[in-house]
């Protein structure tokens, strides 16, 4: 059997045949060739982006409603709707470059099309690399709509089939709602990109990162997807299927356990009760914390609202939001971190701006918001508001210190005095920097609680790529020296008697978990769909023994001897071995 190795975006096992969907014919646009146009076409030219417009949102309205039933595709119904947002400012730009160069409209809607994926790319953002598909979805679809062709489906696709592409543009992801796709398989395509979100949306595996897949892969060739290590075998021996299916089986039989212990209280052998709570990052993740037994939601990262927009979130679309969420937790708490922008997290409203004063742009977290004053107070009055009747918190992302988090607290009592209101709901800061470290007293003696976030703070302390060398020894929590860290901000914590939750998704790791516990962490957050292996390591620890542990985890001198350290004391933990998978086949997970 031939194998394939590539990225795994959404996980699980699944077993099917090839349908190749050819790049190169689907992509081709139907442009027509440079052609100037007189004063009196002008008009008629326009007209003709109107008509395609017009034939762009009813597909996208149908659409809409084929996934609208789902709650598991709100993500996907939202992004067909900012398609059809980003269709009426394409046509209204299309409309004044035919008016201003007097050119046909397949030309102008061509230009606009490559002027704003040139921008996009030019940013070096992966985030913004990733939506620069959304353009290009909406420019083929308005392209095609100009001559009235017929897009492709798949809903005629054979069940049990694998779609094999260099890339799938969003609508395309969205298309796969109802069809017989059981995974994907793809040159391009990340961990943020659309394709990931609804493929673990529907529950199907999806790879990434095969260069020249189309050309490897054949169509009718039978596969073996592992959404798990991110390989693909192709035309396997009967051997190789009963070895695959025996592994499906062991994943299915985790998952089924692991689920089966969920209502179980989330305390230590000697009775310690640690708090157990959600990471998310989109509305429809909030049914997760119900649904596998969480105390509440950590953290909520807001980036969704403002990352792929090309217009300002609005205070009433925040407050919908942000009051939506409340009311599904009935009563349960939710931490929302406020919008952690700038560098190379970008929106396109932003991004795209000529006019915008970009000195801010090299800044991150807190202090990017504080400088988008407009953006950050429609934001905390929508919390605010909230707060009123809900048990909402707010916690903003990359303190550095005492002074920008104080600005950040008038920023709070602002929107308190603007709405009028009684309630300031309590604010936190997150000790991601060694910055926040130094000035960690002057921090603490100002928030009523604050947050751990393990991923950046790992990437700071050991001066390493995220991107590269997450997972590795090179960038990992279970460093002494971040270890040294958390023990610190736990110790200043208790003398301020400010409580403290790690929210970083390194708790998924039944050791870490363990290690945390016994470095004196009594609140983690983590991604819904991991939390059972983490809510059954747990409970398999004495936390006198983890304490212990931990403080010789603290002399090591390297993550090797960390991890040695815990074999040692654990061995091989078997719901971790394989646990990347949702207890939930029909989960989303959005880093």
């Amino acid at each position: 059997m031939k194998s394939l190795e590539g990225r795994p975006i959404s996980p699980g096992l699944a077993v099917g045949t090839a349908v190749v969907y050819d790049y190169e014919i689907q992509r081709t646009l139907l442009c027509e060739s440079e052609r100037d146009i007189r004063h009196g076409d002008v008009q008629s030219e326009c007209d003709r982006i109107d008509k395609a417009l017009e034939r762009s949102n009813r597909e996208l309205t149908i659409a809409t409603q084929v996934v609208g039933g789902d709650p598991q595709l709100v993500d996907a119904a939202a992004l067909l709707s900012a398609h059809a947002t980003m269709a009426a400012e394409i046509a209204a730009t299309v409309k004044q470059q035919i008016g201003c160069d007097l050119v046909n409209v397949e030309l102008a809607l061509d230009s606009v099309i490559r002027d704003w994926i040139s921008r996009l790319q030019n940013l070096d953002n992966e985030y913004l690399r990733q939506r620069e598909q959304d353009v290009r979805d909406v420019g083929q679809r308005m392209t095609r709509n100009l001559t009235e062709g017929i897009q492709y489906s798949f809903d005629l696709v054979p069940p049990g089939s694998v779609i094999v592409a260099r890339e799938l543009l969003p609508s395309e992801a969205v298309g796969l709602v109802n069809s017989g796709v059981v995974a994907i398989v793809s040159e391009y395509g990340g961990k943020f990109s659309h394709t990931a979100i609804v493929a673990a949306a529907l529950g199907i595996p999806a790879i990434s990162g095969i260069t020249d897949v189309t050309k490897l892969i054949s169509s009718g060739e039978t596969l073996l997807v592992d959404g798990l290590s991110g390989t693909v075998g192709i035309q396997p021996s009967e051997s190789d299927k009963a070895e695959f299916s025996v592994r499906q089986l062991a994943h299915e039989r985790l998952i089924a356990s692991l689920a089966s212990e969920e209502e179980q209280p989330c305390k230590t052998q000697d009775g310690v009760e640690i708090s157990l709570l959600g990471n998310v990052g989109l509305p429809v993740e909030v049914d997760q914390i119900a649904e596998h037994h969480l105390a509440g939601i950590g953290l909520f990262r807001t980036e969704f609202l403002f990352i792929d927009s090309y217009t300002r979130p609005s205070f009433d679309l925040q407050l919908e939001v942000y009051g939506e969420m409340a009311n599904q937790l009935a009563g349960l708490p939710m931490v929302i971190r406020t919008f952690d922008l700038g560098g190379e997290k970008l929106p396109p409203f932003l991004s795209l701006d000529r006019l915008r004063n970009r000195s801010s742009l090299h800044l991150r977290g807190l202090r990017f918001s504080l400088s988008e004053k407009n953006l950050l107070d429609a934001q905390l009055r929508a919390i605010v508001h909230i707060a009123q009747t809900a048990d909402v918190r707010i916690l903003f992302p990359m303190v550095i210190g005492s002074h920008d988090f104080s600005l950040a607290i008038e920023a709070v009592d602002r929107a308190v005095k603007q709405l009028d209101v009684l309630r300031r709901p309590p604010v936190g800061a997150m000790i991601e920097t060694p910055a926040a470290l130094f000035a960690l007293d002057e921090i603490l003696e100002l928030a009523d609680f604050v947050a751990i976030g393990t991923n950046d703070l790992t990437q700071y302390m050991l001066a390493a790529d995220r991107d590269l060398s997450a997972g590795t020894d090179d960038c990992t929590a279970m460093h002494p020296a971040v270890l040294r860290a958390i023990k610190q901000i736990v110790q200043s914590s208790q003398q301020w008697s400010r409580p403290v939750c790690v929210c970083g998704e390194e708790a998924a790791d039944a050791d870490f978990a363990r290690l945390l516990v016994g470095l004196g962490i009594r609140e983690l957050s983590l991604g819904p769909i991991r939390a059972a292996a983490t809510r059954r390591a747990i409970r398999g620890i004495d936390c006198c023994q983890v304490t212990q542990l931990a403080e010789l985890a603290l002399q090591c001198r390297s993550p090797a001897e960390v991890r040695q350290l815990l074999t040692a004391s654990f061995g091989v933990d078997p719901s971790s071995s394989e646990s990347p998978g949702p207890v939930s086949q029909q989960s989303v997970e959005v880093q």
